[in-house]
């Protein structure tokens, strides 16, 4: 008989005295914090303080500079940006390819809307295409989806996952595209043995709570200098700095731009988790491929597929459920672990959800409510408006609408690992039919 599920009255695999309340709603298993936030952070962070009582700014400094030349040359980008956001990284992007009103940009409907309403403030019309079993976007279905408007490839590497690069570069140069890196949960990731954000045109990070965090900050590489000096312009309403592109310009507003400026506060930390974040980013490969190992004998799970030579840094630890082999949808298998005291979650942004799930079901799509009562950009150009209800990308809600993900740490324990194996294993053993 299958042990009894803490969520129905039994013992769970974590003692009740090691479960505490997360400020989500979720719950930990007397887990360490994700990051290791010592010494060094507290001492960045009193230099920069002690900086400003002595200049009296927090702006644009030294730290910025050094985190932009070193996160840069780790990925082989003769330009880097600093800015506020990961959000704000993607706005600059697309504020750096300058796009047309009307054209349109590719992307996978499973990501944060960060990675593509940057585009549709710039008047473009975001086209979803399907995913493949490695959870990213399919490069088969972005070909399908190419026309005369698109104007921009977005390659979201999901989940610490690269995207097939060379299908996507090789497609982008065929139809003279952009194509964008997003690295957002995949810092220092591989694409047979290339390093994620090294092989697009121009690449983003956030650093809110991913790999690494600066309790904020996003970040642009690229190698060419064109998209460098007009995203380094757009991040800082065009204006000339002394260390920027428009130094020699007169100290006006040269075109339409944001201020997504970062602050050496963000940058000081920055620096000091780049040390550190190799680290962390080996103990959560090292772990997610233990708690594979640990459960590779129930076949009702099947883990992200990862191409042969490629690098998964497990952001996230998903696994589909097979199809009809639990009497549980995958959000109750998630919230069963979730009871036994580890923290995993069931479809990605709620696939499966009415009103969520793929980014086309998100009212900002389905409604096309962007500017106030216009359709724009969705109608620009157009003999009818794009109508998003009608989208449908069949590979990913089948997969995404089973899974289950775990969010890695690099802090996991030994015991951690065990705990998060014995849960999956009696829920599975629970719900299995």
């Amino acid at each position: 008989m299958a042990e009894k599920l803490a969520i129905h009255g039994g013992t769970p695999v974590v003692s009740q005295a090691n479960i505490s309340s997360l400020g989500t709603g979720r719950i930990s298993s007397g887990f360490a914090a994700p990051y290791d936030f010592d010494e060094q952070d507290i001492a960045a962070v009193t230099r920069v303080l002690q900086k400003a009582n002595e200049d009296g700014s927090l702006t644009r400094g030294s730290e910025q500079n050094k985190f932009e030349k070193d996160f840069a040359a780790l990925h082989d980008s003769k330009y880097g940006i600093l800015v506020n956001s990961g959000t704000s990284a993607f706005n600059t992007i697309y504020g750096a390819i300058n796009p047309d009103p009307g054209t349109e940009v590719i992307c996978t409907p499973w990501t944060s809307a960060g990675s593509v309403v940057g585009g549709v403030f710039h008047g473009m019309v975001p086209v979803f295409a399907d995913i493949d079993d490695t959870l990213c976007i399919d490069p088969e279905d972005v070909e399908r989806k190419i026309t005369s408007k698109t104007r921009v490839i977005i390659a979201v590497h999901m989940f610490g996952n690269a995207c097939d690069m060379d299908k996507l570069q090789s497609i982008a140069d065929k139809h003279n595209l952009f194509l964008v890196e997003d690295c957002s949960q995949a810092t220092f990731s591989e694409y047979q043995g290339k390093v994620v954000g090294s092989m697009g045109d121009i690449s983003g990070w956030s650093f809110s709570g991913k790999h690494m965090t600066g309790g904020g900050g996003g970040m642009i590489t690229t190698n060419n200098i064109k998209l460098y000096e007009r995203g380094f312009g757009y991040s800082d309403q065009a204006l000339n700095r002394s260390d920027g592109p428009y130094r020699d310009y007169p100290y006006v507003h040269n075109f339409l731009a944001q201020n997504y400026k970062p602050n050496e506060l963000t940058a000081a930390v920055l620096n000091v988790q780049l040390t550190k974040v190799h680290g962390y980013i080996e103990n959560k490969i090292r772990d997610a491929k233990n708690i594979i190992s640990g459960i590779s004998d129930i076949p009702e799970l099947t883990p992200q597929k990862v191409r042969p030579n490629d690098r998964h840094t497990y952001w996230n630890l998903s696994f589909a459920l097979e199809k009809n082999a639990y009497n549980c949808s995958s959000e109750e298998f998630a919230k069963a672990v979730e009871g036994e005291g580890i923290p995993m979650s069931g479809p990605y942004i709620g696939t499966g959800t009415p009103g969520q799930g793929p980014l086309y079901n998100h009212p900002v799509f389905a409604n096309l409510d962007a500017f106030g009562k216009s359709k724009y950009p969705f109608d620009y150009n157009r003999d009818r408006p794009v109508d998003y209800k009608l989208t449908k990308c069949p590979n990913g809600e089948d997969l995404m609408g089973r899974g289950i993900a775990l969010s890695m740490r690099g802090s996991f324990t030994e015991e951690n690992v065990g705990n998060i194996i014995e849960s999956i294993r009696k829920v599975s053993s629970h719900f299995k039919k």
